[in-house]
């Protein structure tokens, strides 16, 4: 092998020996591209021709030219262009070191020889400094090494000023790490780190390969500082890291990579945490751990690459990469085909980083963002994981106990992601799940969510129908009855709104309404029942008798009574009714009826009739018929439309000629005659009372009211019947009694049937006598007029008998009259009743001087002489005079009430009398005037 080819060589073997840890080829071109020496020529200036042809120029020079300067600045120059050749050779063959030809290897060889003869000949050159870096350049090109490095430590031991001494330390560096001498190597990296980053090119290099030496020494906690500090120092923040670039991101990566492999030599990830403990956290840490996972994970190491990333999230939970990296690990189990560890790990990102955890509440939108899409995919899998597995599971237990998982997971997806367009996927899934494992208040709320919140979602309508199937399923406590059943209509009514074209609605509805009414929740049963009959479906048969017996009867028990009508003779005509049933239905549309009328009877009296006389031609069968046209009857009595009464009263009347009112219409249609003043029919509506009733007092105060209209309407044959009646047959009470004796005289009275008035006012008299403690004032006053009216009876008798001859007859006779009309006056007196002691003492008086007069004034007998008449005049005045004084006395007790205040036309009169009697002492009209004035 030649020696160019050896020397390249030798440099591949270095480089594959420090990278061999590396993965990938591509990820170590840093390392290999650690390429040889650049040696610095005398000139710089590029070539223009051949070297072969410009070294052959230079050497005829040294043949003739005699200027020692000059032929050593010739010699340093034939020196580089034979050493430029080599590399121009060697980069035009790279590898290929055959394919060198042997002259360009005799002039490798031969630019070693020159740049030696130069050093031997001229030793002092103070820039023989760059003579020696040419020589271990080319000494490194040649492959010899060992003399390579021996010379570039000669160069820094005696030029430690030179321009090359800071690359040639850098180089011995390099050279003894590739002959395995690290602790030399480590000493030369560290001088060139000693000068500064200031003018030094190798600086970063210098600390690269200080730390690779130290760890060949596995020197290993100081090979991880030594990169720690260099890793720091160039990249000071995440900013500085991100933007690396070139060769500086290549000595990153690889020393992130060496740090990991460290820590795992170390013991494993855990080292990472206590290394950075006991030296400073740092901010790159999380590069570390990441470098160290992908190296586990590439050994097929899948758990502790996945707990590497875990310890970092541990480590630093809050740091906004912490879901990356356990987005990593779960990632990592997935491909790994961990399914069960995937799954676990899933649970605690969502945990640890979920929508609401501290770590959510503490990060801001972007770190947020990198989280949602995984959180969703996440939640998602478990529950749908979860789900399958319960549909599947044979045991009710297990299947119960997955279902419920999947149903949690669905939640935490509706929390978390309320507005993701599968959101309502979750809640139809989570509705189903619910209904299956008899949750049906929460399977009623999210497929009511899917129906009303999503309404273009394909299984909307589904969801609603679902709805109302949970709501059927759910027994809610006594407590949340009532809200439950509102629900259950709320979302029925919305069923029917949101899918008007859905058959089921009409159906859903007739079943939610009688629900409803079973339940006695009569107002939603109503509504629910309405909106069935106006779903805009035609219902069939059963439930639009459904439909109708929902409005009906809850129509009923809400006081809607017209429509309770109307739905319940609705319901009646269906055709599956037993006769019983729809016996019922009509029954209670006739009820409704009459509650109409109630309904009305206070507000409108004529509409509450009007309901009630209805009620035959609707329901003519119904046993409410009877009562309400007798509340009908009742009403129009109670507003006074007493005609109108009296014809419901006789129809009723011809209707139910046994019905229990019977009395009562009587009682009413005797009030309706009295309103209207027909007397007539009244009477003989109270005189049916009085012959045919029941109870003794009601008989006889009809018989009494009978009597009273009858003369009313002057019906005096009819009224006669009924008081002589009452006088006969009721004594007492003794008030009504002496009443009706009155009565039959006045009606008398007014007959001019004298002879039967005396009859009943003698009766009224003794009646009035024989009463004992039951006198009344009353009875006073008519016995008291009883007897003055006898007494004008027989006073009239008295006034119409004159006397005349034979004496002895006329004189008796006017006598016997006087006496009767005494008599009675004398009752009427004795009885103190005013009214009729003044009139009765008055005509006693007046009786007297009338009598008295009428004796002096009698025809005389004929045929008497002067004298004999003389002494008949005597004989008639001796019998006038006892009568004259007699009516003085009387007029005088009449004109002695004065005294006690009494002053009337009676007492007027017997002054009047008296002033004829004696009218030396009445006659006096002073007299009279001052008396009355003294009177008044």
């Amino acid at each position: 092998m030649s020696f160019l080819k050896t020397v390249v060589l030798i440099s591949v073997v270095f480089t594959l020996s420090a990278c061999s840890w590396l993965g990938k080829k591509d990820e170590r071109r840093y390392l290999s591209d650690i390429g040889t020496l650049t040696v610095r020529t005398a000139s710089n200036e590029p070539l223009g021709v051949d070297h072969k042809d410009v070294i052959r120029s230079y050497k005829s020079y040294l043949e003739v030219g005699t200027d020692p300067e000059m032929r050593v600045r010739v010699a340093h120059r034939i020196a580089g262009l034979k050493l430029q050749w080599d590399e121009v050779r060697l980069d035009e063959f790279g590898d290929d070191i055959d394919s060198m030809v042997a002259e360009d290897r005799e002039m490798a060889e031969a630019s070693i020889g020159d740049y030696e003869a130069l050093l031997s000949l001229y030793p002092d050159r103070i820039d023989n400094d760059a003579i020696y870096y040419q020589l271990a350049k080319a000494y490194s090109l040649a492959g010899r090494t060992n003399q390579a490095i021996a010379v570039l430590e000669e160069l820094t031991a005696r030029y430690p000023e030179s321009i090359y001494y800071l690359e040639s330390q850098f180089r011995l560096g390099r050279m003894l790490y590739n002959v395995r001498d690290y602790e030399a190597s480590e000493m030369r990296f560290e001088q060139v780190v000693a000068f500064g980053d200031q003018g030094n090119p190798y600086y970063l290099d210098a600390q690269y390969f200080g730390g690779w030496a130290l760890f060949k020494q596995n020197r290993l906690e100081d090979s991880l500082l030594a990169f720690t500090e260099m890793i720091e120092e160039h990249f000071p923040d995440d900013e500085t890291l991100m933007a690396a670039e070139g060769a500086e991101l290549e000595v990153l990566n690889d020393s992130l990579r060496i740090m990991a492999l460290m820590f795992d030599y170390l013991g494993d990830w855990t080292e990472i945490a206590r290394f950075y403990d006991e030296h400073g956290s740092r901010y790159f840490e999380y590069r570390i751990y990441a470098e160290l996972s992908n190296q586990y994970y590439e050994k097929k190491y899948f758990k502790s690459s996945a707990s590497t990333l875990r310890a970092f999230v541990d480590r630093f939970p809050d740091d906004d990469r912490a879901p990356l990296y356990y987005r990593r690990l779960i990632s990592g189990y997935e491909k790994a085909g961990y399914p069960q560890l995937r799954r676990k790990h899933k649970k605690i990102f969502i945990e640890r980083f979920g929508v609401g955890s501290p770590y959510w509440n503490s990060h801001g939108e972007d770190v947020r963002t990198l989280i949602t899409v995984a959180l969703g995919d996440y939640i998602w899998d478990l529950a749908t994981f979860a789900h399958g597995w319960g549909q599947q599971s044979s045991s009710k237990s297990q299947k119960r106990e997955r279902l419920t998982e999947a149903a949690d997971w669905y939640r935490e997806y509706i929390r978390s992601f309320p507005k993701a367009p599968d959101a309502v996927k979750a809640h139809f899934l989570l509705a189903e799940i619910s209904y299956e494992i008899g949750n049906f208040d929460d399977a009623r709320n999210n497929y009511e969510i899917v129906a009303y919140q999503y309404p273009f979602y394909e299984n909307a309508a589904e969801a609603g129908y679902a709805a109302l199937l949970a709501y059927n399923k759910y027994r809610p406590t006594p407590e949340d009855a009532l809200r439950w059943r509102q629900l259950t209509v709320a979302s029925a009514k919305r069923f029917v709104l949101e899918f008007p074209e859905d058959e089921r609605r009409g159906t859903v509805l007739v079943n939610t309404a009688e629900m409803l009414l079973g339940d006695e929740y009569y107002e939603q049963a109503l509504s629910t029942a309405r909106l069935a009959q106006k779903s805009g479906v035609e219902l069939p048969p059963r439930y639009s008798y459904g439909a109708s017996l929902v409005q009906g009867h809850s129509a009923f028990e809400l006081g809607e009574f017209a429509e309770a009508e109307g739905a319940l003779l609705a319901a009646s005509e269906y055709t599956e009714l037993t006769r019983k049933e729809r016996g019922e239905l009509r029954q209670k549309a006739a009820a409704a009826i009459y509650k109409q009328g109630e309904a009305a009877q206070e507000s409108n009296p004529e509409e509450a009739v009007a309901q009630w006389l209805r009620l035959a031609d609707v329901v003519p069968e119904s046993n409410l018929r009877e009562n309400a046209e007798y509340d009908a009857a009742t009403l129009l009595m109670q507003v006074a439309d007493y005609p109108r009464a009296q014809e419901v009263l006789l129809a009723f009347r011809d209707t139910y000629p046994k019905s229990e009112f019977s009395a009562d219409i009587r009682s009413k249609l005797i009030i309706a005659y009295e309103e209207q003043g027909e007397w007539r029919q009244a009477a003989f509506e109270l005189q049916s009372v009085s012959d045919s009733g029941s109870n003794d007092e009601e008989k006889r105060i009809a018989a009494f009211q009978s009597a009273e209209y009858f003369e009313k309407a002057e019906d005096y044959d009819n009224a006669i019947v009924m008081y002589r009646r009452y006088a006969h047959t009721y004594k007492r009470p003794f008030d009504p009694a002496i009443e009706a004796h009155y009565k039959l005289d006045q009606i008398y009275a007014k007959l001019e049937e004298e002879e039967k008035r005396r009859f009943w006012l003698d009766k009224i008299i003794s009646l009035h006598l024989r009463a004992g403690e039951d006198q009344t004032d009353r009875s006073r006053y008519l016995a008291s007029q009883a007897a003055f009216e006898l007494g004008e009876f027989d006073r009239n008798k008295f006034d119409s008998i004159s006397i005349s001859l034979p004496l002895a007859k006329s004189i008796v006779r006017k006598n016997n009259a006087m006496q009767g009309a005494l008599k009675r006056y004398t009752q009427a007196v004795e009885m103190e009743v005013l009214e009729f002691t003044t009139p009765s003492t008055y005509h006693i008086g007046e009786m007297y001087a009338k009598f008295s007069r009428g004796l002096l004034e009698s025809e005389r007998p004929a045929g008497m002489d002067e004298l004999e008449e003389e002494e008949y005049t005597f004989l008639l005045e001796d019998q006038a005079f006892p009568l004259e004084e007699a009516a003085i006395d009387i007029h005088q007790t009449n004109i002695g009430r004065t005294y006690d205040g009494l002053y009337d036309e009676w007492v007027k009169k017997s002054f009047d009398s008296m002033a004829v009697l004696m009218p030396g002492q009445y006659d006096k009209q002073e007299q009279a005037v001052s008396y009355v004035d003294q009177i008044r």
